[in-house]
C-alpha cells in the first residue's frame, strides 16, 4: 500500500460526524469541512405570538412550530457552505446545502413553516402549507379564551405539536426534550411566552400585551 493511499485512510478512520445545532434566530451558513461529502438537515420553525385582550372571547394562543428534515445524506462538496436561517417568533426556518435561500426540494435541504401568530378570537395554528422535507410534522394549534385565557401551541418536533387548551398550554408529546436538539418545545400557558423550541405565545388579560412564540432551531449533520 502506498503512503497516499494510508494517509488517506488514516484521514477517513479519523473523521467523525459533525452536528451543528444553531438555537439563535436568524440567517447563517456553515463551511463544509475538509473529507465531509453527505449532510442531512433539519429545521424547526418559530411559534406564533398569542393575543391578549381585556375580552375573554378574544384572548388566544399561537400555533406551534412545524419540523422538517431534508433527504438522508445529500451529497455535499468540501470547502462549499450550508446555508440556513433560524425563525423567530412567527418565522420560518430553513436550511439550504444548494442556495442562499429556502429550499424548495428535500435534495436541497428542508423548509418548516412558522406558527402563525393568534388574533382576536382566532387561535394560531401549526399548519401553514409549504413546508419541504422528506419528513415534516405540524404545530399544534393554539386555544381561545373564555374565562381562562388561551394557551399556547406545543411545536412540532418529530411529531405532530399538542393542542393549547384553555388556560392549559400544549405540551411536547415527541418524547424528544428540547435538550435533545430536535424535540419540540411546549406552548405558552396564560400569560407567559412559548418554550423554545417553537412553541407558540400563551395570551393575557391585558389588550395589546401578547406573549411571544419561541425561536426555533436548526440541526446540521456532516458525515464523511
Amino acid at each position: 500500500m502506498s503512503g497516499t493511499s494510508q494517509r488517506l485512510l488514516a484521514l477517513g478512520a479519523a473523521l467523525a460526524q459533525q452536528v451543528t445545532v444553531v438555537t439563535v434566530s436568524g440567517a447563517g451558513s456553515i463551511s463544509i469541512p475538509a473529507g465531509y461529502t453527505k449532510a442531512t438537515v433539519e429545521a424547526l420553525s418559530g411559534g406564533g405570538n398569542g393575543f391578549g385582550s381585556t375580552t375573554n372571547a378574544n384572548k388566544a394562543g399561537g400555533g406551534g412550530g412545524q419540523w422538517a428534515k431534508s433527504n438522508t445524506n445529500i451529497t455535499v462538496t468540501p470547502g462549499g457552505t450550508i446555508w440556513y436561517s433560524v425563525g423567530a417568533a412567527n418565522g420560518d426556518s430553513w436550511v439550504n446545502t444548494a442556495s442562499n435561500a429556502a429550499p424548495t426540494l428535500a435534495s436541497q435541504g428542508c423548509l418548516a413553516k412558522a406558527g402563525t401568530n393568534a388574533a382576536s378570537g382566532v387561535a394560531g395554528v401549526g399548519n401553514a402549507a409549504g413546508a419541504v422535507g422528506a419528513s415534516t410534522a405540524l404545530g399544534g394549534t393554539g386555544a381561545t379564551g373564555n374565562a381562562a385565557v388561551g394557551g399556547g401551541a406545543a411545536a412540532a418536533g418529530t411529531g405532530t405539536g399538542a393542542a393549547g387548551s384553555g388556560q392549559t398550554a400544549g405540551t411536547d408529546t415527541t418524547g424528544l426534550s428540547p435538550t435533545n436538539l430536535m424535540g419540540g418545545g411546549t406552548g405558552g400557558a396564560s400569560l407567559t411566552a412559548g418554550t423554545v423550541p417553537g412553541g407558540g405565545g400563551g395570551s393575557s388579560a391585558t389588550a395589546g400585551t401578547n406573549p411571544a412564540g419561541a425561536i426555533g432551531r436548526v440541526r446540521i449533520v456532516l458525515n464523511p
